[in-house]
This record gives C-alpha cells, structure tokens and sequence, in this order.
C-alpha cells in the first residue's frame, strides 16, 4: 500500500511534517499557528467539502488576542460585531438583572476585544487564510481510521469516501476531530462524551424580522427554569443569533438536525412575551446534543495528541468553548520545536498535556456550575437574581480576568 507522495516529499526534504485530523476552527487555527512555527501541514477532513456549520459563537479575549497576529481579526473586520454589553434578563418576567459594559472598556482592560461572530464567518476566514499559506496542505473526504508510530514517523491511516485505505507519514500528528471523535480511540482514551442532558436549539433571525431590542449589540442572556436563550447579533448586524438550551432526553451526533418549531415553542410558553416575540420570528431550528465529559489524565501518545472538543468537550454556559480550541492549537505551536526528533516532540506533547489539562479542567467545572445555575428555578432562581441584582456588572469580568486574561502563547501562563 503505497504511501501519500506529498506528505513523504515533505518529511524527506527536512522540514517537520504536522498532520491535522479535523478542519474545524482549532484544526484550522492549529494549522496557521503551526505553519508560523516552521512546520510543513497537512490539514485532512473526512467531508469531502468543508461546510461552515453550528451557531454563532463569542469569541473573548482570551481567544481573540490569538487570532488577531494570524490576520483573522482582519478578516472578520465587517463580520463579526463588538457587543456593547452582557445583558441578563430574568426570563419569565424580562427583568433586567445585571448589565456587565463590553466594548471599548473590557478590550482596554484585557488587550483584546469581545466579539460575536456566526461560526461560519470565523471557520471561512480560517480556511482562506489556511489556503493562502503554502506550507499547508489540505486534503478533503478522508477520515482517520487509525495509525501506526514508529521511531521515525507517525503514520495516520485515512479511508476515503470509497472505503479505500490512504496512509500518510508524518513527525506529528493532532486530533482536533471534535465531539465524535475517533482520535480518542485511536490514542487510548475514552470513548464517546456522556450526555449532559440538554440539548441547545439554534436558529438567525433575519435583523429585518427581529424585534427592535434584539437588534442592540449586546450579548443577551435570560435565564429561566430548566431553560435558558442568548442572543445577538452576527454577521454584520444581519441577522441575530439566537440560541435557546433546554433540559431534554433526546440525543443523536451531529449539529444540524432539524428541529421542530412547535417542541421549542411549547419550552419557551413560561417565558416573557418580548422574547417568544424574537422566538416566533424564526422560521427553522436545528438542534443538537450537548456533551460533556471528565478530565482526563492525559491527550498525548508518543507523537499524537488531542485538541479542542476531541479533548474536552464543553458545555456552553461560560461561551468557551471554541475560544479554548484556538488556546490549545496556540500553545501547542509555541511548545513545539520544529524538529523531527520523536523524543523532543514527545517531550513537547507531555508539556502540553501538563499546561492545557488542568486550565481546560477548570474551565470544564465552572461552565457546569453556570449551567445549573442558569437553570435554577423556586428558592434557587430568586436568590440568583437577587444576588445578579445586587453585584456590579463589572464584577463578572473581574471574576473571570483569569479566563480573559490569559495568553496562552507564553508558556506557564
């Protein structure tokens, strides 16, 4: 079974060969911030054509003081919006609770700003910059299946969509295959992710349809029992992103299965009339699955390891999760030196695992203590209002600076 030519030609010429399974937003970054450090790429995707899925996301400073070098700030210059503010909102009477400032005060207190994007926005402005570099090879409708490490090579063994066998040699290889990922596997680790049980519906709104308060950029949260929505805008202004979590049994892999206007409907009756509004001007929901999963002692084997959801799954209450794939694809290029030596690149991935695990762990934690208090009803609901009522919004932030404030290309921090 011969081996892929370009991949080989690119370890024999001396030049250390990365090889990226998954192109989804950390693959992508991994690949750029890769590339940067000296590494020849190859990006590799099961699909056979890249489409941009999922929601909109936020992006903090943590996240975007990364992708601003990379150009991609740049990129998303017109797309992606700075919101003014958090806003929170009881969700059954729309009291406001809180209101945390954003914008121009948080971007100087942290040396980045906070953005909204559409996922699809962020992942094309990641692709084009991927296709631009020519140390970065991306190669479409291959899945890993498997791999074989020796002490020259790592070779992952990919099938095509025929089923017909592609092994490619490289000095490194990351899974940032996400959720469902097979690089889990193949690496040792557990299995699928556990169901939270919760399943977040997602929809845009054309901002012609929105009512006008969800126009505003800001960052909308409102909370209520067993059900929480967020929304803003995306896009430009748009369209308003809005997405609505749920306490629900229902579970099948992937982003996009369509969801029924009518369930999402009857779930959000109890809550304030101005956002059933906003709900009730969406003409398509898709729905999916959120998984989460226990730390875990290590992502690395030899010259493999895991990125982003392939290696901690997150649940959305802290909004970190694709933030924490980009930390992880900078720090792993800023820990890795640009060699083929498979003890240096060992050295590097068990430097990495000892940096990322514990920082992602505790991001893990938190973001489930948000999510049941975000769901909180009776007793419990009313003390966490009274409590959002009566704490300065700039308090949050300060409460999280050591999410915000990290920089996750120097290393230690």
């Amino acid at each position: 079974m011969p081996e892929d030519p370009e991949p080989h030609a690119q370890r024999e010429n001396g030049t250390p060969h990365a090889l990226i399974a998954g192109a989804g937003i950390g693959g992508l970054t991994a690949a750029l911030t890769l590339a940067e450090a000296g590494w020849q790429v190859t990006l590799a995707d099961r699909e056979p054509r890249l489409q941009e899925v999922g929601a909109g996301l936020q992006l903090a400073p943590n996240a975007t003081r990364l992708l601003g070098p990379l150009g991609i700030l740049d990129a998303l210059d017109n797309l992606a919006v700075e919101p003014a503010a958090l806003c929170i909102r009881n969700g059954e009477t729309g009291d406001r609770l809180s209101r945390t400032p954003l914008g121009a005060s948080a971007a100087a207190q942290f040396g980045a700003p906070f953005l909204v994007a559409h996922r699809a926005d962020l992942q094309r402005a990641l692709l084009r910059r991927a296709a631009a570099n020519p140390a970065i090879t991306i190669r479409l409708g291959l899945a890993l299946a498997d791999l074989r490490e020796s002490g020259e090579a790592v070779t992952g063994l990919f099938e095509d969509g025929a089923g017909a066998a592609l092994p490619i040699a490289a000095d490194l290889l990351v899974a940032a295959d996400g959720l469902w990922s097979r690089g889990r596997r193949i690496a040792g680790l557990p299995g699928p992710s556990r169901y939270s049980g919760r399943t977040a519906w997602r929809t845009l709104v054309p901002r012609a349809q929105a009512p006008i308060f969800a126009r505003e950029a800001e960052v909308h949260l409102w909370l209520g029992a067993g059900v929480h929505v967020v929304h803003y805008p995306v896009c430009g202004g748009e369209f308003v992103n809005l997405v609505a979590i749920i306490e629900d049994e229902w579970r099948e892999e992937g982003w996009s299965a369509p969801g029924n206007p009518d369930v999402i409907t009857s779930r959000m009756r109890g809550l304030a009339p101005r956002l059933r509004d906003l709900a009730a001007a969406a003409e398509h929901w898709n729905r999916w699955a959120l998984l989460d999963r226990p730390p875990e002692s290590r992502w690395s084997r030899g010259r493999m390891t895991l990125l982003g959801d392939a290696a901690h799954p997150m649940l959305p209450f802290l909004a970190q999760g694709a933030s924490q794939a980009i930390e992880d694809a900078a720090a792993l290029a800023a820990l890795l030196p640009a060699t083929r030596d498979g003890a240096r690149i060992a050295a590097a991935l068990r430097r990495y695992d000892a940096l990322r695990i514990p920082r992602t762990a505790r991001i893990q934690a938190e973001a489930r203590r948000q999510g049941t208090i975000y769901h909180l009803s009776g007793l419990g609901g009313r003390a966490r209002d009274a409590a959002l009522r009566l704490l300065p919004g700039t308090l949050l932030l300060r409460r999280y600076a050591w999410i915000f404030a990290h920089d996750a290309r120097v290393i230690g921090a």
